[in-house]
């Protein structure tokens, strides 16, 4: 299940102002690659106005004294903003709860094999074509 990002999302596109999906995930340390739809948690999903306020929160510890004086408002209008991150999170689909979507979960047998025979590749166990020949092959069971 792909989840559709509020407006105000903080990942927008460039161009139109639309929402980004994540798509592909890549290591740098061994630079394979994941691609699929993957699914963002309830704070990825959020404004960069509710983040903001947000990593206050959390620098001031939750005290909302601090947090009038770190963002120059008063006590009702924290209160209010409180308020709204509270109901902008319950508001998030069920899915967003961290949850691994199904096809991340389908595809893990085969994202280890196809990390396995890159690791036999590294190794030199395997040439390129028999590495090459090992992946087009789960690519096909895949399908």
């Amino acid at each position: 299940m792909l989840l559709t990002m509020p407006a105000k999302a903080s990942i927008q596109c460039p161009s139109c102002h639309g929402p980004l999906v994540p798509v592909e995930l890549r290591c740098e340390a061994c630079e394979i690659s994941v691609v699929g739809k993957f699914v963002g948690n309830e704070f990825s999903m959020l404004g960069e106005e509710d983040l903001h306020f947000l990593r206050i929160f959390v620098q001031c510890e939750g005290r909302i004294r601090d947090m009038e004086s770190a963002m120059g408002v008063s006590y009702p209008t924290i209160k209010a903003k409180l308020a709204h991150l509270k109901e902008a999170l319950a508001a998030m689909p069920a899915a967003s709860s961290g949850a691994v979507p199904p096809v991340v979960e389908a595809n893990e047998k085969s994202n280890e094999a196809a990390a396995d025979v890159l690791k036999e590749l590294h190794a030199g166990r395997l040439t390129y074509a028999q590495a090459l020949e090992q992946i087009k092959k789960l690519q096909q069971e895949r399908s």
